[in-house]
């Protein structure tokens, strides 16, 4: 199944070019039809850490630790800083349950 433009809903895509950001570099795309530029979504759309950073609370919470204790590894291991709710909402979003 070919990508839709967000715009106007054409499958006239083509490669554009890279988007970068702190993280990563996203693959952007041209709708020929509408001339309009666009990075296609994915699950961890709009998110401030790393799709590795957040799978990596999600798992350690599903194993058991409290979310306190995620937190405190996740500091310490990864340098990474977040709230007990933000591992909470994670989990909600992006866990098995």
């Amino acid at each position: 199944m070919t990508e839709k433009c967000p715009y106007c809903g054409s499958r006239r895509i083509v490669f554009r070019g890279y988007r970068y950001n702190e993280k990563s570099e996203k693959h952007l795309r041209l709708c020929k039809n509408c001339n309009r530029k666009f990075t296609p979504r994915d699950k961890f759309f709009r998110m401030r850490f790393s799709e590795d950073e957040i799978k990596k609370a999600v798992a350690l919470y599903d194993k058991g630790y409290s979310s306190a204790e995620v937190v405190t590894y996740m500091k310490r291991k990864h340098g990474v800083k977040v709230t007990r709710w933000t591992v909470i909402t994670w989990h909600r979003k992006y866990g098995k349950n």
